[in-house]
Order: C-alpha cells, then sequence, then structure tokens
C-alpha cells in the first residue's frame, strides 16, 4: 500500500485534493426497504400471498382480506424491484392488465381466454421484475406450488360460497311448491285404444279405461277411431289409426 489512512478525510487530503466539498452517499429509505423486499426469502412469500390472495378473491365473490392481501403482495414484489433496479415501467403494466384480464374473466364469457391471457401477463410482469430469471421462475414455482394447496383448503372450506355455484341448478321441482312429477308411459307402447275426442294431432284416446292425452304423427284421426300407441317419449305418446 502506498499509505495507510484512518479516515477518508485522510486519503483525499494525501491525494492532494480538498475535502471541502464531499458528498456522501447514503441508502434511502425505500432503498432500505427494497433491500429487504428483495431478499430471496420474502419474494417466495410475497408471490406466495399474492397468488394465493388474488386467486381465493376471485374464486369467492366479494372483495375482502384475501384480495387485498394479495393485491399489496403483488405491489411490494414490484415495488421492491423497481426501486432496486431490477424492474422497469413495463412490469407494472403487465402486472396492471393482468389483475384487470383475471378479473374481466369472472363477468366476460370468454371461454377462458381472458383468464388465461391475465395469468401470462401476470407471470411475465414477475419474472421480468426479478434480476434473474432463473431465480425468478424457481421463486414462483414454489410459490404457486404452496398457493395451490392454500387455495385448495380454502375452497372446500368455503364450497358453498365458491364462483362455481353460479353454475349450479340449485332450485328443485317438489311437490310441497306445487309441482307434480310424470310418471313413465313406457308400458302403454303397443296398447291399442279409441280416440275419444279428434286428435289434430293432440287429443284424448281411451286405453283400457284410462283417458290419455296424446299426439299423432301429424294427421287427423277422427271421434271413435281405433288407435295403437307407436312410440312413448318421456310424457309424449304417439298414436296411429
Amino acid at each position: 500500500a502506498d499509505h495507510i489512512a484512518s479516515t477518508p478525510e485522510e486519503a483525499i487530503q494525501w491525494m492532494g485534493y480538498s475535502t471541502d466539498d464531499v458528498f456522501r452517499i447514503e441508502h434511502t429509505g425505500a432503498e432500505k426497504v427494497a433491500a429487504f423486499l428483495t431478499h430471496p426469502t420474502v419474494m417466495i412469500i410475497l408471490l406466495f400471498l399474492g397468488i394465493a390472495g388474488v386467486v381465493i378473491e376471485l374464486m369467492i365473490p366479494g372483495f375482502g382480506v384475501p384480495g387485498i392481501i394479495g393485491v399489496v403482495a403483488f405491489v411490494l414484489y414490484f415495488f421492491g424491484n423497481y426501486v432496486a433496479g431490477f424492474a422497469g415501467s413495463e412490469t407494472w403494466l403487465l402486472f396492471i392488465i393482468g389483475l384487470i384480464l383475471m378479473i374481466l374473466e369472472m363477468f366476460v364469457p370468454s371461454f377462458g381466454i381472458l383468464g388465461i391471457l391475465g395469468a401470462v401477463s401476470l407471470i411475465a410482469g414477475v419474472v421480468r421484475a426479478a434480476y434473474d430469471t432463473t431465480h425468478a421462475l424457481f421463486s414462483l414455482g414454489i410459490a404457486f406450488a404452496a398457493a395451490v394447496v392454500v387455495v385448495v383448503i380454502v375452497a372446500i372450506i368455503f364450497k358453498e360460497k365458491g364462483i362455481w355455484n353460479r353454475f349450479i341448478l340449485k332450485e328443485s321441482l317438489t311437490k310441497e311448491q306445487g309441482f307434480v312429477p310424470t310418471d313413465a308411459k313406457e308400458d302403454l307402447l303397443g296398447k291399442s285404444g279409441v280416440s275419444v275426442t279428434p286428435l289434430r294431432p293432440a287429443g284424448t284416446v281411451d286405453v283400457e279405461g284410462e283417458r290419455i292425452d296424446v299426439v299423432t304423427d301429424g294427421e287427423f284421426v277422427a271421434t271413435g277411431t281405433p288407435v295403437k300407441v307407436v312410440r312413448v317419449e318421456g310424457a309424449r305418446i304417439v298414436v296411429k289409426p
């Protein structure tokens, strides 16, 4: 070493410079926060909270705690990487577009296209924001696996409130509400009877003493004409002269 100095000022003077205009660069509060948020473990936790929170909020209607936690976690993830200099403005754009597309998937019938595009945009933003693509994919994989477990558990617990209930018909036609089930009439197939009313093409026939509403294949049948049941389709009974 040419010289050993005990302070920076002493080293400056030895080099022949003035100490009147010395500038000290210190970490700002935002940079200190960014250093914490970009720690590998913290990044995985933020991604886990973001994925689990957003997915749970989309599955269980009503913007609440999971959605807020998920969005805040993603914002912190992008904020940390942005302040650290790893992420640019495009990562925020990808994140916002992805979030909007995933929300639209809930209300706009797109056969999953909007949801897939939103997920791709969100993942692209996450990967672009990280300082290393391999590390980002690794962290995202761990966070996604953990989030799937939590989402499944929440879906089982809150199965009565999930968005999938929108696609399940829960109304039932009960006798208490005045609905009377129609008995099967397959046993009438091949039996003969007599038309009680004109069949044009619908009407009534008498089969073994029982009055039954029937139809023909389109032809007109007069009253008192012998007929035969040729087809039974649920409650629809087709006869021919």
